[in-house]
């Protein structure tokens, strides 16, 4: 299964990329939506 995910992530990325995103735009994407994600869970 982790292969599986792995290789969801990386068509993500790749398609990303594609429509210009910087891998820094990615990082900073993926980071505010998991410390949203932790203050519902939390808040």
């Amino acid at each position: 299964m982790n292969a599986a995910i792995d290789q969801e992530w990386v068509e993500l990325i790749a398609t990303a990329k594609q429509q210009g995103l910087t891998i820094e735009e990615i990082k900073d994407f993926l980071q505010t939506e998991a410390e949203g994600s932790h203050k519902q869970k939390t808040g």
